[in-house]
């Protein structure tokens, strides 16, 4: 995803047909508000949606894009429709979000504002991949599944909480050669991406 969002972005996801997955997912402005719900029911619906994503492999929701009404298309992005920043703030989004329970300290939620009209936004928030279950406003417990936030099981649960227990480790290797073009040096970087110390790591090389 890009470092800097803006319209025209927003814009090309929409004509390129950039379909919702696991890790993007699109939001009407009626997620912020929908005459046949509760206030409660809105913001309970926003922490499911977001530590779903938290609780799977992170990723993006955007808030002022509406999806194609069709079964056929319904994953697609139709058009823009944006968020009135001074009915539904940053902050107002920032308080809801604060309700995950534990925290995700890591969102990001940037504006977007949608010409011509100064109060029309497009609300992008960014969630990293967590460490630990987060459980949204119902005391429930949701992954990303299909599209969807679904709820967790007792295992799925267990086995996000234990991402804190085991480093990941990621390997890269390399071959450098002299000026000459030959006496190779390989050249392997092992890179801790998680909290926890790895203390001892292990690399096989099958080489042909």
């Amino acid at each position: 995803m890009p470092d800097n969002w803006n319209i025209a972005h927003l814009n090309s996801m929409i004509s390129s047909k950039i379909e919702e997955s696991n890790s993007l997912d699109y939001k009407a402005s009626g997620a912020f508000f929908d005459g046949d719900k509760k206030k409660h029911d809105v913001r309970t619906e926003i922490t499911k949606d977001i530590s779903a994503m938290a609780n799977s492999n992170g990723g993006t929701i955007i808030y002022g894009i509406a999806e194609y009404s069709d079964h056929a298309r319904r994953h697609l992005p139709e058009k823009i429709d944006p968020i009135s920043r001074s009915q539904f703030s940053r902050e107002w989004l920032e308080h809801i979000i604060s309700n995950i329970e534990p925290r995700i300290a890591t969102v990001k939620i940037i504006p977007v504002e949608i010409p011509p009209n100064p109060d029309h936004v497009a609300y992008v928030v960014e969630i990293p991949k967590s460490t630990t279950a987060h459980q949204a406003m119902d005391l429930k417990y949701y992954r990303r599944y299909n599209f969807e936030s679904v709820a967790m099981a007792d295992h799925e649960i267990r086995d996000v909480m234990n991402r804190l227990r085991f480093p990941t480790l990621s390997v890269s290797a390399s071959i450098g050669f002299n000026r000459f073009g030959n006496e190779g040096t390989l050249h392997f970087e092992i890179q801790n991406t998680s909290d926890v110390l790895a203390k001892d790591f292990a690399v096989i090389v099958h080489a042909p």
